[in-house]
């Protein structure tokens, strides 16, 4: 014990400085999504220079439309859904007509190789999986499935909450999935209802990855569907300053010495 108090503040300072993290959000208000575009990046974090989040879009047979509201070819960020905020917020919105029941679109947000350690306290909601029902068919029914992060060795699967009225969540772990049972309000009152939060905790990731697609009680060739991605928030797992390191292994070479010559002594 009498080893450590000489090293002790040098120790706290170490141990508060590599140990601040700021959290992250990439805020669609103030971000541009060049409408129809597959893959774009963003720097958020003023910090490291350079981007910080990618999000890519992959499908199997897709077709993007315009946004109905705005006439913009998707995806695109907008205000066209509202998740129930007020004021409304930007989000990104993706339109699509898919030819098959069983075709979707898969959306992948990776963090920038500048935190080499990952990031932690991933959160972002999903806007307006719904379904829609006409002469007693189902037009569409968004699902929400395949929801998964990554560190780049491990999977971890989602939390997910404030499940809205519009959808269910069913399954559990990696085989969670969202689908929507009635129609939600696009803007407005009630449109919260298509609401879902996903998040992943203390978990530390590189990437996540969710597909969305349609229901199997749609009908074949279903009608235009669309849903929105609110802001990510995350927050940065900071590295230790080399210079801090050097100093670590410093006071723990000190201290072996000490305690040998203590030894010595006895």
């Amino acid at each position: 014990m009498w080893l450590a108090r000489p090293f002790a503040p040098v120790l706290v300072s170490i141990v508060a400085f590599s140990t601040i993290a700021q959290a992250v959000t990439l805020d669609w208000n103030g971000q541009t999504w060049t409408p129809g575009s597959l893959s774009n990046s963003f720097d958020v974090d003023p910090s490291p220079p350079g981007d910080d989040v990618t999000i890519d879009v992959t499908y199997t047979n897709y077709r993007f439309i315009n946004d109905p509201a705005s006439g913009t070819l998707t995806p695109v960020n907008n205000t066209s859904l509202s998740g129930g905020g007020d004021p409304t917020q930007k989000n990104l919105l993706f339109a699509v007509n898919l030819a098959k029941n069983d075709e979707s679109i898969t959306i992948t947000i990776s963090f920038a190789a500048q935190y080499p350690q990952g990031v932690q306290g991933v959160s972002f909601t999903l806007f307006d999986i719904d379904k829609e029902t006409l002469s007693g068919f189902d037009e569409y029914e968004d699902q929400i499935l395949s929801i998964s992060a990554t560190d780049g060795t491990t999977t971890f699967a989602p939390v997910i909450t404030g499940v809205g009225s519009s959808l269910v969540l069913t399954g559990t772990g990696l085989g969670q999935t969202l689908t929507g049972v009635v129609e939600a309000a696009d803007t407005g009152a009630g449109s919260a209802a298509g609401n879902a939060t996903i998040s992943f905790g203390s978990n530390t990731v590189t990437s996540i990855t969710f597909t969305y697609g349609s229901g199997p009680n749609t009908r074949s060739n279903p009608s235009n569907q669309y849903i929105g991605l609110s802001d990510i928030s995350f927050t940065p797992i900071p590295e230790i300053n080399p210079a801090w390191s050097a100093v670590v292994s410093c006071l723990a070479a000190a201290a072996l010495i000490l305690r040998h010559r203590a030894n010595l002594r006895k």
